[in-house]
């Protein structure tokens, strides 16, 4: 049996070899309570933990990548990762691992705080070298011990509680639950094949595929993925896949199943995706909720949510729109799906269904800004003196329009 050391390292304690040639065994109890499962490993409750994955480059959200890790990126001035952690909060979870790239460590340490923020504990665990998500759960494998635990990749948002893939994962006493979600282009995703209601084969974007059926970043295991994942090899891409450590678990006659998700869902992995990720969240925005101050110029059109010491000085602000704290608004039109993080100042602009992050300027543009990501820190001026010219600081991987 696989057990977590003193050291932190896991050694087998018993002879008797799994389906995999490794020696990890579990003997099964009695139903446990909340965040625990149905499992008792000599005498002690076997926990549901949580992993959540924040991995990959951002290559497709640059240059905003360039100074900040995807997962932090915001959705309704919150981080995309905050989701995932209130989800698996709502389903029990009281201990979670991140699993993070080094070059990004403090970055994390100073979003999460331990989980001090949530009440609960946080770890972060770092991936030497980006070699998959499989080779990044083993970095897991002793903080989950002989546990089971939910795997949710962190740049996926999903809009509804974990709790319903926990309990059907205790009551079926499966070895692992893949939670899936209706697509209509399966090509671009990783794909489940069924058997009545049992997986029996997991394909990464196929060209033919089997289902419609795309996994969309959240699954249940029990510890002995783990063993499943040992006897990986790179794929043609150079990178240990889950998919086929979930293929290996399926072949090895142990039982898995899927979750056919009926909720919300959307992978951040674009600027257009962040763009959809805002409007959809906006929506939950109900009536108006003001902690700063409009002045009498103003008008505001429910739902609006505007933050401690903001100011809405002569301007329209028509929602669903979120403020953020100590931001300033003057002389300006802030549109329906628009985001504003703290200390922004925008002043004669015109912006909707946008995120202008935190510390942004914006002043004097004399066009409407539409459907855009505007980066930390940065500024959008306008030139009142000649030449009439266009001055651009630009990094790599960005994207400018301009009218004709």
């Amino acid at each position: 049996m696989a057990v977590a050391s003193s050291n932190g390292s896991v050694e087998h304690a018993d002879n008797s070899p799994n389906r995999f040639g490794n020696r990890r065994q579990v003997r099964r109890g009695r139903e446990a309570g909340d965040g625990e499962r149905q499992g008792i490993l000599f005498g002690e409750v076997i926990r549901v933990k949580g992993i959540i994955l924040c991995g990959g480059k951002g290559s497709r959200l640059r240059p905003h990548t360039f100074s900040r890790p995807k997962h932090l990126l915001p959705v309704m001035n919150k981080p995309v990762l905050y989701y995932g952690i209130e989800s698996m909060i709502d389903a029990g979870i009281d201990s979670i691992a991140v699993v993070v790239p080094p070059v990004y460590r403090e970055a994390f340490d100073e979003a999460l705080q331990g989980g001090a923020p949530w009440d609960i504990e946080i770890t972060l665990i770092e991936q030497p070298e980006p070699r998959g998500l499989a080779d990044a759960v083993r970095m897991a494998e002793a903080y989950v011990g002989n546990d089971d635990f939910i795997l949710y990749l962190g740049d996926n948002v999903i809009d509804g509680s974990l709790a319903p893939l926990v309990e059907r994962f205790r009551r079926e006493r499966l070895e692992g639950l893949v939670s899936v979600s209706e697509v209509d282009t399966p090509q671009q995703f990783g794909v489940v094949q069924l058997d009545g209601e049992r997986l029996v084969k997991v394909v990464e974007k196929p060209k033919e595929p089997p289902s419609n059926l795309a996994i969309n970043g959240v699954y249940l295991f029990r510890s002995s993925l783990f063993d499943a994942i040992a006897g990986l090899r790179p794929s043609a891409r150079g990178e240990y896949e889950i998919t086929d450590a979930i293929q290996r678990l399926i072949d090895g006659g142990l039982p898995l199943g899927v979750f056919r998700s009926p909720y919300w869902w959307k992978d951040t992995g674009q600027p257009k995706d962040l763009i959809l990720c805002n409007q959809h969240y906006l929506q939950r925005i109900e009536g108006l909720r003001v902690k700063g101050s409009i002045d009498a110029s103003s008008q505001v059109s429910s739902p609006v949510s505007i933050g401690e010491n903001a100011k809405i000085v002569n301007s329209v602000i028509r929602g669903p729109v979120v403020i953020g704290n100590g931001a300033v608004i003057e002389d300006s039109y802030i549109g329906p799906f628009t985001s504003v993080g703290d200390r922004v100042r925008i002043a004669r602009c015109e912006v909707e269904n946008s995120i202008v992050m935190e510390d942004a300027e914006l002043e004097g543009v004399a066009r409407r800004i539409d459907e855009s990501l505007i980066g930390s820190d940065s500024k959008v001026l306008s030139r009142t003196q000649p030449p009439q010219s266009v001055k651009l600081w630009i990094g790599d991987h960005s994207q400018l329009f301009f009218p004709r």
